[in-house]
């Protein structure tokens, strides 16, 4: 069945295609879904149920069957070792999550939710975030797609940041051949900040699409998007980051750059930053940066010994390392970048 998703809030002359994405999905039917691995040191309280009603999302699917994963960082609590979610995909395996996630005033957590497949079947994957940051709290949220390049994964992330907190979300997305990721993230009270880390990797015949959408409402807002990408193969990426300063919003700052690097003739790559400003007291930026990888670094790495492969893996990982460091774990680092290692040839 065909889907048309992610589609773009103020769109643009369809010449460009980047409006939306029509996809033939089938979707699968939902069995019950496994249990996570959690690491939790904080004893925070976590309650995870099945849901059978059905789920809508920003990307614009509706599916009928989800796990419920509801989490609070309690007020005044400041978590030092991060809360983990490990979950791993085996044959046919499926998975439809909804992380209901709080933090309460002057709270602080890291999160990470991982997700592997331990076979080469198709499986699909959804996740959606509702998150709410109130008062002077501060969270990073890390997801980590580490599936197979025959499966499907969506990412919907919505959140409300109240006065004086501070969330990041770390995309790190490297599996899976139909891969979507969307954000809408609201600003609503003054001095809040938003910031969105996004990796992704093309191989093969992967398909990419990405929509950010990022509101300041209030006055000494801030909202930043961080893009480092690589395709190669016949790899298509559409890349959508929207920052909306809204009337109100007197001294906020917007600030988007994606950087891509093109390993092959056959890629497709599409990038739409756009900046929509309804008041004059704000600070807006946004850049792209699109090419092969540079000769004249290729030639000095390849003068020192290293072959082709190696000397991209290198440049790759230069440009993907400001962001994989912030991942709040060394192990989980170190599984990503042999991930990736393994993904570029």
């Amino acid at each position: 069945m065909k889907y048309t998703l992610n589609k773009l809030k103020t769109k643009t002359t369809n010449n460009f295609k980047v409006n939306d994405i029509t996809l033939d999905l089938e979707i699968p039917k939902f069995n019950n879904f496994k249990d996570y691995v959690i690491t939790n040191n904080s004893n925070i309280k976590i309650a995870i149920s099945q849901k059978e009603e059905s789920i809508t999302s920003s990307i614009g699917l509706t599916l009928d069957k989800y796990k419920e994963v509801n989490l609070v960082i309690p007020k005044n609590i400041k978590i030092e070792a991060p809360i983990i979610f490990e979950y791993d995909f085996n044959d046919n395996d499926n998975l439809v999550d909804y992380f209901n996630i709080i933090y309460e005033e002057n709270s602080s957590a890291n999160i990470i939710i991982i997700y592997r497949s331990l076979s080469e079947s198709s499986n699909f994957h959804f996740y959606k975030e509702n998150l709410i940051n109130k008062a002077n709290s501060f969270g990073s949220i890390t997801l980590i797609n580490l599936l197979n390049d025959s499966s499907y994964n969506f990412y919907s992330i919505e959140n409300e940041t109240l006065k004086d907190s501070n969330i990041t979300h770390n995309i790190i997305d490297l599996g899976g051949r139909v891969r979507l990721s969307n954000m809408i993230s609201n600003l609503v009270e003054a001095k809040s900040k938003n910031t969105l880390n996004n990796i992704y990797l093309g191989v093969k015949d992967n398909i990419i699409d990405n929509n950010y959408y990022l509101t300041n409402k209030c006055p000494n807002t801030t909202n930043i998007i961080r893009a480092e990408g690589s395709l190669d193969d016949n790899s298509h990426k559409t890349f959508r980051g929207i920052i909306d300063f809204i009337k109100g919003s007197s001294g906020a700052v917007g600030d988007e750059k994606e950087n891509c690097i093109l390993l092959s003739d056959n890629v497709i790559s599409r990038s739409l930053p756009e900046l929509l400003c309804g008041e004059e007291d704000v600070v807006g930026a946004h850049g792209v940066s699109t090419g092969k990888v540079s000769q004249s670094k290729l030639f000095y790495l390849m003068s020192r010994g290293f072959d082709e492969v190696a000397a991209k893996k290198l440049i790759i990982f230069a440009n993907f390392s400001s962001i994989i460091s912030k991942i709040p774990s060394n192990d989980i680092q170190e599984e990503v970048k042999n991930f990736i290692d393994k993904k570029i040839k």
